[in-house]
């Protein structure tokens, strides 16, 4: 236990000494706007509601820069409650260890004063395990969000309306309770076991489509969208990850008129936000990724969502929640059997996130979060593999602590701990507990 704590004193200040004390050392938009990371940051990425309308104008305020560019570096090491199963085998490999995780590449600023762009291209050290144990990285285009907006007055009133190009489904995203952006920000690096059954639009899409869409935000009161989606091959593989086509990890959906949607209310009052609104998505999925062809399986994401902000000088408290409902239509791959498909036609996901935060001078922050996925009882639909499981039920809670030297660097200590795994609260069949699966995740991350 002392090694282990010298290594995470060790991790987190060299994490610290990394990081460049001068005051230009922050990201592009802040040089565009001559603001310091604060004005649009409560603690990245966490938007302000300044960080929410820099955004939806299409980050074009401010003066558009040569060389638009920006990094950010993670740094971190993880334990498990229990790194074995009842066989003896490992579940994660480097437990303990400090580890380079991330290296993200930034181009993002104005383009002119109608248009503007985030791209992201990222490193990570920690990518994939391979068969003999071994781990090795991957680089590939991550988040990517490109904006052309124009202004016009309605009823007197200032709207912006702009089209968006995309590569992750709520991405675009001005509020930090859609997946992209959701609590927890980051998590363990290292390939480690996690719940196996999330809704389509929590991650299933990432950099695997691409989404063209236009939105309007009415006098900073009411956001609307509409979006549509398809694979981001052919002409938008610029936009993938890189995955290679042909095998099942990809997620291969039909056509490029898979729609999502997305409708809020804001409100702004002196150092209070509030935000109530929508949000959705319906895409259908070939059932054999590799032969994409043929009829597909329809699943049907509808969400609700809030947010609350109070800012102020020395107290900043931000409340978040989303429920997710989604509808598994399985009119390609039922099988009454049970045995090539799922069991039933129709099966439902549940999830539900809430999230508080308190931070103190923009140095010392605390977290807690609630996270529960719920469904339908299909011994194929949701199976890991072993028939164990027949329901996607997940429940648990993360408690984080933060502090931020400087408001673009942060080192943070993650525990997420586990009630119920993969539909039960009961040990498993490799002789595991929800709790055995409990993280402990030392996190320096840092953005210049």
């Amino acid at each position: 236990m002392r090694q282990t704590f010298i290594k995470i004193l060790f991790l987190a200040l060299t994490g610290l000494y990394l990081i460049p004390s001068v005051s230009f050392a922050v990201p592009s938009f802040a040089r565009q706007t001559g603001m310091d990371c604060a004005a649009c940051h409560t603690s990245f990425p966490e938007l302000t509601p300044f960080g929410r309308e820099f955004k939806l104008n299409g980050y074009t305020l401010g003066e558009r820069q040569l060389l638009p560019l920006a990094a950010m570096m993670q740094f971190s090491m993880t334990s498990l409650a229990k790194n074995h199963d009842n066989t003896g085998a490992k579940l994660m490999m480097r437990e303990n260890d400090p580890q380079f995780d991330v290296l993200s590449l930034f181009a993002a600023g104005k383009l002119n004063d109608h248009a503007g762009m985030f791209i992201q291209w990222t490193y990570t050290n920690n990518s994939e395990q391979r068969e003999d144990g071994s781990i090795r990285g991957h680089s590939q285009l991550d988040n990517t969000d490109i904006r052309f907006v124009v202004n016009h007055d309605i009823f007197g009133k200032n709207t912006v309306f702009g089209l968006n190009l995309n590569n992750n489904p709520s991405a675009q995203d001005a509020w930090n309770t859609t997946p992209a952006w959701g609590f927890p920000f980051n998590g363990p690096n290292l390939p480690i076991p996690g719940p196996a059954f999330a809704t389509v639009i929590d991650g299933g899409l990432g950099q695997q489509v691409a989404g063209l869409g236009g939105y309007f935000w009415y006098d900073r009161h009411l956001y609307g969208e509409l979006s549509l989606y398809g694979n981001a091959n052919h002409f938008f593989r610029a936009l993938s990850a890189g995955q290679p086509w042909d095998k099942h990890e990809v997620t291969r959906v039909d056509g490029r008129d898979n729609p999502y949607w997305r409708l809020a209310w804001n409100e702004e009052w002196g150092a209070h936000s509030l935000m109530v609104g929508t949000y959705g998505m319906q895409v259908d999925i070939f059932p054999d990724n590799t032969n994409p062809h043929g009829p597909t399986n329809r699943f049907t994401d509808t969400a609700l969502d809030a947010q609350y902000q109070y800012l102020s000088d020395p107290h900043i408290i931000s409340l978040q929640t989303t429920y997710i409902h989604e509808k598994q239509d399985y009119k390609a791959s039922f099988d009454p059997t049970c045995s090539a498909g799922p069991c039933n036609t129709h099966d439902h996901l549940n999830t539900f996130k809430a999230k508080a935060s308190y931070l103190y001078d923009r140095k010392y922050g605390a977290s807690l979060a609630y996270f529960n996925t719920t469904g339908s009882n299909d011994a194929i639909a949701f199976s890991t593999g072993d028939n164990l499981v027949t329901k996607p039920d997940n429940q648990g809670y993360v408690v984080q602590f933060d502090y931020n030297p400087w408001t673009f660097a942060r080192v943070s200590l993650q525990y997420t701990g586990y009630t119920k795994w993969d539909g039960s609260r009961q040990t498993d069949g490799l002789g595991l507990k929800p709790s055995d699966r409990n993280t402990l995740f030392l996190n320096t991350w840092f953005a210049f």
